[in-house]
């Protein structure tokens, strides 16, 4: 964990518990030194690191540090401004971070999993981040699942192609985000299928693609049949083994399967099953999804401006649970039904546009060639061809 969080737009660094608003020549200045730690600078040295395009005087240096020292005293535990006389000013840092006791405490490191859990069934995206920031005051480290989960929920793709952690930890993200942005469903059918072979892969991701995300790539590559078959063997399983958090996903995907037969009454009765499901499980993520295909439902009764609407309060509660991949499976079921029902219709260019927006900002097109390359690298080692 860092010992010092540095935050830019805000001008703030957070230590801890601990807050420190600076204003922005004493956050320059701060930044320099921390960045070079117990090396001795005259004021000389800092005014042309600083203050490089300026004409203050020495006195602007010494007023800056005498403001600093004030301000950083509640980090004093961690770093302090030293006058070294005749020379200069140094940062010290504090080499040695004591260890909460609680840190190896099983009970304290249970209780964080299961606050961990809650927060994620029910959205709780400010939460989790709290606890993210926060898990040395609280006396716990998140394990590598849950900081594979924390940097997913947040958008934040490239970390898991990082070389620091396994392959068979990140496998399920990777194919996640894969199937997101990759236009060939067949291709990340393959891979997920393919990934049910390998002993390697945690039995929990198992588990979850073989009842529900191979349900959904079969839908979305039209295999029907097939997904008839595996929605029925995932609800039994499901009652059996009672993973009664899976239900009301299962059922949010027998939507996507229900749509596609067209069958008017069996459209009614599942939307009315959804919506009591989700009184009994009013989980965000599961509720955000429910009104995108609130929005489907409109969609499919020729009702566009309502449509709409349920798909933008869709995004917005995915956005305020801090889910990013629920924007980007949603708008991946947009654009799917709106093709198969009308896709003349204004609202495909509206949503593809946004598509494009995502596209750009988290970099799809190099995010997809690395993510195939490591798939391809571990999961086609027997048979290289698609």
């Amino acid at each position: 964990m860092e010992k010092l969080k540095w935050i830019d737009h805000e001008l703030k660094v957070k230590y801890g518990a601990e807050e420190v608003l600076l204003l922005p020549k004493e956050y320059q200045l701060l930044q320099y030194l921390w960045e070079r730690p117990f090396q001795v600078f005259s004021r000389e040295d800092l005014l042309d690191a600083v203050w490089s395009m300026e004409n203050p005087t020495d006195r602007t240096v010494d007023d800056h540090i005498y403001r600093l020292r004030k301000k950083l005293r509640p980090l004093a535990s961690l770093l302090s401004i030293s006058t070294v006389r005749g020379k200069g000013y140094l940062l010290k840092v504090e080499e040695q971070v004591h260890q909460s006791p609680l840190a190896e405490d099983q009970d304290v490191a249970s209780s964080a999993k299961v606050l961990f859990h809650k927060y994620h069934l029910y959205g709780q995206g400010k939460a989790l981040k709290v606890l993210e920031e926060n898990q040395d005051i609280f006396g716990f480290e998140l394990d590598v699942e849950h900081q594979c989960y924390l940097h997913f929920m947040k958008g934040d793709f490239e970390w898991f192609l990082k070389d620091e952690r396994s392959f068979w930890d990140t496998c399920y993200y990777l194919m996640h985000i894969y199937s997101y942005i990759q236009p060939d469903k067949e291709k990340s059918l393959h891979y997920f299928t393919k990934a049910l072979a390998e002993e390697k892969l945690p039995g929990a991701h198992r588990t979850e693609i073989r009842l529900l995300n191979r349900l959904s790539l079969l839908i979305f590559t039209k295999r029907l049949s097939e997904a008839e078959n595996q929605l029925s063997a995932s609800k039994k399983e499901i009652d059996d083994r009672g993973l009664h958090n899976l239900y009301p996903l299962t059922l949010l995907t027998e939507l996507y399967l229900v749509f596609l037969q067209n069958d008017k009454p069996a459209i009614e009765k599942k939307m009315k099953e959804v919506g009591e499901t989700l009184e009994k499980y009013p989980f965000s993520r599961e509720q955000a999804t429910f009104l995108i295909m609130q929005g489907i439902h409109c969609f499919w009764n020729h009702e566009e401006d309502k449509a709409d609407r349920f798909f933008q309060e869709g995004f917005k509660l995915f956005k305020e649970a801090k889910y990013i991949p629920g924007l980007m499976i949603s708008l991946n079921v947009i654009l799917f039904f709106i093709q198969e029902f009308r896709s003349e219709s204004d609202l495909f260019s509206t949503y593809k546009e946004m598509w494009r927006d995502l596209a750009f900002e988290y970099r799809f097109s190099e995010l997809k060639s690395q993510i195939e390359y490591q798939l391809d690298v571990h999961l086609n080692r027997k048979n290289s061809s698609l």
